[in-house]
């Protein structure tokens, strides 16, 4: 008797659950952040709507995570607010089973879509969008679904990696590199790709001489630089402890630990730096083959 109560409990409170609208539901799941600036944004109607729609919910947390100056623009900036906000929702209902690997979900803005990446690490499988990691799937709502995330996702440019390493000032190096070794081809193709990426200082802390050998001997810089690309979009929440193949062909040593995330002996500086055809991380050291 006390095993059937039990499932009834369960089963009444679904249904109620699912008696709730995207924004009602938002709001019980404790995304109180989100709301207030769905609200503030103007879209509590339409996200009340019909539908269906598929939403990625950030967390209170992930909002609180925000630099002070960036939830000062959100706040100020509602045409930028109502972008960011549309950038977390798509059209149809899609439920976690429906999402696969390198998957791109169209948002709300037509001009923008949203990169799903399912990784398994040990026993669990990652769900990230975008490099935020799905931490509650499938919330049913009347109009639709919420996927909770612990980032907030932002709609940058689409651009390819070697577009993206152009617009980033310290990558500058990197990029003339990359046109040196005639790899901009390349790492424009579909991949998907990850690039670790150095950063100008990295190339700094180069023994003399040692840059402009490598740039006259275009077979070792190319090999140089494919030991920074993995074929594979890898943000931080799917990384692991290991060994991971690059398209230089031999491997490079990850390490995930409490302090950050090395790759070899360069650490990842920044981490998640979004492309239209992966990911970026941005290391302090320049990675060499094994000979």
């Amino acid at each position: 008797m006390k095993f059937a109560l039990v499932i009834f409990v369960l089963y009444a409170a679904d249904c109620l659950a699912q008696s709730k609208n995207i924004v009602e539901l938002a709001e019980e799941l404790g995304a109180t952040t989100l709301v207030s600036y769905v609200k503030a944004a103007g879209l509590e109607s339409a996200l009340k709507g019909n539908g269906p729609f598929t939403v990625f919910g950030p967390t209170n947390a992930a909002f609180e995570a925000l630099p002070a100056a960036v939830k000062d623009k959100l706040t100020k900036d509602k045409d930028l607010l109502k972008k960011v906000l549309e950038f977390h929702v798509a059209s149809g209902k899609a439920y976690s089973s429906q999402l696969s690997n390198n998957m791109m979900v169209q948002s709300l803005d037509s001009t923008l879509s949203i990169r799903v990446n399912i990784y398994q690490k040990e026993s669990k499988q990652v769900v990230t969008v975008d490099g935020a990691e799905v931490v509650m799937v499938d919330q049913n709502a009347t109009n639709g679904v919420i996927h909770v995330i612990d980032k907030v996702m932002f709609p940058l440019p689409s651009e390819d990696i070697p577009k993206t390493v152009a617009a980033t000032p310290n990558l500058s190096t990197l990029l003339y590199a990359v046109a040196q070794g005639q790899l901009a081809g390349p790492l424009a193709g579909s991949g998907p790709f990850t690039l670790f990426a150095p950063n100008n200082a990295a190339f700094d802390k180069l023994p003399p001489g040692a840059l402009s050998d490598l740039l006259s001997n275009q077979t070792a810089l190319v090999a140089v630089l494919k030991y920074h690309v993995v074929v594979a979009c890898d943000y931080s929440a799917g990384l692991s402890s290991g060994s991971v193949q690059t398209l230089e062909g031999k491997s490079v040593t990850i390490a995930v630990t409490a302090d950050g995330v090395t790759v070899d002996n360069a650490k990842v500086v920044t981490a998640d730096i979004p492309t239209s055809n992966g990911v970026i991380h941005e290391i302090d050291t320049v990675l060499l083959p094994p000979k």
